[in-house]
């Protein structure tokens, strides 16, 4: 059903008008099978519009099933034609054939259409018909209508306008290219299967489509008998030429012989124009010659001449000129002037705000109604809003016409709860909020979706009515895992937080992976993995395996043979760093080994190492053991903290949160609270062999460093806490493990060391961390990770 609304008229006179010629056309639509039959004309009583129903055009992508009103688009020659690029000459000649038939049984009433076009030509059971019959009036009706580059110059409302329309359509559909590039031919031409066909096709449309209505066929049925001879492959009709009068006598030649002079001084005289248009590429039309601006001809006779300019979307304009005896006539840039019309938009119910928009910029934008005149042509999008509801729908605007645009916003409310609550509600792909919530629908059916978290996102089919409240409910379910071990009994760790123990069940969980930690003593940490889904358990069961690696509060062994003893929550090497510890890092990062001025063997701690060189050495031999599978994730080896060596040394609590702040607070020896030293405490400077600086009355048997574990052990099971050589911690005097070229703490005195003072336990030997010396070296610590 088409409705035709008064306000699009001009005039009450125009509306009739236009009625009467839809009400004259109902019995012949019917009566030929190119129209579009129309079933019914009917008005409305006030005088607002009239309408009229027709039958359904074939579903341009339905593929001849059932049509849904939904998905439901015409088929109409634009649309195959988009899909196509070009129509075969075979099937040009033959919907040719169709519509110059039911033409010409319109123009035997003494009507015309005036705005033949692809558009307007719909396929109903596979068979093309002329369609949008609005525009059908008596014959000769001067108004201007139609769609530009369809219309001829002399303008529309004749049947030969028609026939000019119906052309530039079958000269589309078969070059495959824009009306307004006619005359040219296809540039495949030459590789076309239907070359030769197309070819004299072509004949038909340079007649149909010429610019003096004298050339033009003369009727419809002219056109179609040409059609016809084309199909049948018969010579198509030559129209008659006209002859020179017949002179008798003298006289005759006389007249001959002054036309032949006359003649050859006209071809004489000739010159030439070129014709520039703003904006470029506008066709020019003079004297049959088609050209796109800047359009140049030749050979024109001297004397006054005009030429038709014609652009889609712009006036077209009569360009007059003067050509001179051998010269070019440039009459200057023609700026043409954009084709303008106007609209009218409204909404049910009125108040909605719009946007005109054309390519993706709004041009125009209000409250409906609203009257939006000196609009340039062209095709637009019409944006409306109202109470959060959106639609579009296109807008064309017709040169010198008004166009109606009505957008309905008839809705029922729809109330939409979750549980949990919460859940963010689309429609039509746009959020309209969290539930619970209610608003406004369009009428009729609509999917809801609702979206919470990272549940899969739910969809229902409500059906929104007028003036009644719908509602659509949506539910969503946690999931659950339960964790077992063997052996039972371990702690199960998400993200860091422990969660309990095995066998355990975590409930209420939201869909999606989860991964947990399983950690048990003596073994190896484990990770278990799976998927929640809603509403369902998801079991995860773990088999643990012994740790071959080191294990809070049990002695540990490396790869490179260094022993380690449990002190609280750490493992502190057995001895310091040996020379063979040293230089198997040396060799595996390229670094350079200071040695010692003085022999020393494979069993003797590792000298002139800054705190830089036993900081580096623990990171290597991380890594290394990392690698090895020797440690895992979260086990590394390090520098003592100072409160650790202290603890390894045995030292009750010191107090002080810095090493400044403990320094010297004891006042004990290793070996008790004498001096000087035990026999056999430890390798400090002893008299027999020093020669100077040597602890009086005390002998230890070494000049230099010793064999690591040559003097007793300390109750925690670790040699050389005293003497030997100097041990760095990691901690910087003033406290933390600040940068590099802070102060360092060094402990436990060194073969060097004479006074007593610094041989107490409490002492920190406060040195820069880059120096390197003979007396210094270093114990690492392990840190094992979690513990039973």
């Amino acid at each position: 059903m088409k409705i035709v609304d008064r306000r699009t008229f001009e005039s009450d006179k125009a509306f009739l008008r236009e009625f009467e010629g839809m009400s004259k056309f109902e019995p012949i639509s019917r009566g030929d099978a190119g129209f579009v039959d129309i079933l019914h004309v009917g008005r409305e009583e006030g005088g607002h519009f009239f309408y009229y129903v027709m039958e359904l055009a074939d579903d341009h992508l339905g593929g001849g099933g059932p049509i849904i009103p939904e998905r439901y688009v015409p088929k109409t020659l634009k649309s195959e034609l988009s899909r196509r690029s070009r129509l075969l000459a075979d099937e040009c000649v033959t919907i040719g054939l169709s519509l110059s038939k039911a033409l010409g049984a319109l123009h035997a009433q003494d009507l015309v259409h005036r705005d033949i076009k692809p558009a307007n030509i719909i396929f109903v059971g596979g068979v093309p018909k002329i369609a949008d019959i609005g525009l059908v009036a008596a014959s000769g009706q001067a108004s201007f209508v139609g769609t530009e580059g369809y219309v001829p110059p002399e303008g529309p409302g004749s049947a030969q306008a028609d026939l000019y329309s119906l052309g530039k359509v079958l000269y589309e559909i078969a070059m495959g290219k824009d009306r307004m590039d006619f005359p040219a031919v296809s540039t495949r031409l030459a590789e076309l299967p239907d070359k030769g066909m197309l070819l004299q096709l072509n004949e038909v449309l340079l007649r149909a489509c010429a610019n003096d209505p004298s050339a033009r066929y003369a009727t419809a049925e002219e056109m179609h008998e040409d059609l016809a001879r084309l199909r049948d492959g018969r010579p198509l009709a030559v129209r008659a030429r006209r002859r020179w009068p017949m002179f008798a006598g003298v006289g005759t030649a006389l007249v001959l012989i002054g036309a032949g002079a006359w003649f050859a001084k006209a071809q004489a005289e000739r010159g030439g124009v070129l014709i520039e248009t703003d904006p470029p590429g506008a066709m020019v039309v003079w004297n049959g010659q088609m050209r796109r601006a800047p359009a140049q001809f030749s050979e024109m006779k001297v004397g006054g001449h005009s030429a038709r300019v014609m652009l889609a979307g712009y006036e077209p304009v009569d360009v007059k000129f003067e050509v001179r005896a051998d010269a070019e006539v440039r009459p200057g840039k023609l700026r043409l002037a954009q084709c303008r019309g106007s609209a009218e938009v409204a909404s049910l119910p009125p108040g909605a705000a719009f946007e005109l928009r054309q390519d993706d910029l709004a041009v125009k934008k209000g409250t409906t109604p609203a009257t939006l005149a000196d609009l340039p042509t062209g095709e637009y999008q019409l944006l409306m809003r109202l109470d959060g509801r959106e639609q579009t729908a296109p807008l064309e605007i017709r040169r010198g016409e008004t166009t109606l645009a009505e957008v309905e916003f008839a809705s029922g409310n729809l109330v939409v709860t979750s549980l949990p609550v919460g859940a963010e509600i689309f429609v039509a792909g746009k959020s309209v909020g969290l539930a619970p919530i209610e608003f406004a629908l369009a009428e009729g059916p609509h999917e809801i979706v609702a979206k919470y978290r990272h549940w899969p996102e739910q969809r229902r089919t409500v059906l929104a009515e007028r003036a009644k409240v719908g509602a659509a409910a949506f539910e969503f379910s946690p999931g659950s895992v339960k964790i077992t071990s063997s052996p039972g009994g371990a702690m199960v760790f998400a993200n860091g937080v422990e969660k309990g123990r095995t066998s355990l069940l975590i409930e209420d969980l939201e869909p999606g992976k989860v991964r947990y930690e399983l950690r048990l003593a003596g073994f190896k940490h484990l990770e278990v993995n799976g998927e929640v889904q809603p509403g369902a358990q998801t079991w995860l069961p773990a088999r643990f395996v012994k740790r071959a690696g080191p294990v809070r509060g049990q002695p540990w062994e490396n790869s490179l043979g260094m022993r380690f003893a449990p002190v609280g929550e750490v493992l502190v090497g057995v001895w310091p760093a040996r020379v063979p510890d040293y230089e198997a890092f040396c060799a595996a990062t390229s670094r350079a080994r200071l040695a010692a001025d003085f022999p020393q063997e494979a069993t003797h701690p590792v000298v002139r190492v800054s705190w830089e060189d036993a900081t580096a050495f623990c990171e290597w031999l991380t890594a290394r053991e990392l690698a090895a599978e020797r440690l895992e994730e979260g086990q590394r080896y390090r520098l003592p903290t100072d409160q650790e060596w202290s603890a390894a040394a045995g030292l009750p609590d010191e107090g002080g949160a810095t090493p400044e702040q403990r320094d010297s607070k004891i006042r004990d020896f290793p070996w008790g609270k004498h001096w000087p030293p035990s026999a056999g405490a430890g390798n400090f400077a002893d008299s027999a062999m020093k020669r100077v600086g040597s602890i009086a009355g005390y002998h230890d048997g070494f000049a230099q460093t010793s064999p690591v574990g040559t003097f007793s052990a300390n109750r925690a099971g670790l040699f050389d806490m005293s003497g030997n050589v100097w041990q760095w911690c990691l901690d910087s005097y003033k406290g933390g493990a600040t940068g590099a070229r802070d102060w360092g703490v060094l402990r436990g005195g060194s073969w060097g060391t004479v006074t007593p003072g610094e041989l107490r336990m409490s002492y920190r030997n406060v040195v820069d961390r880059s120096e390197r010396d003979v007396i210094f070296g270093f114990r690492c610590v392990l840190v094992p990770g979690p513990g039973p």
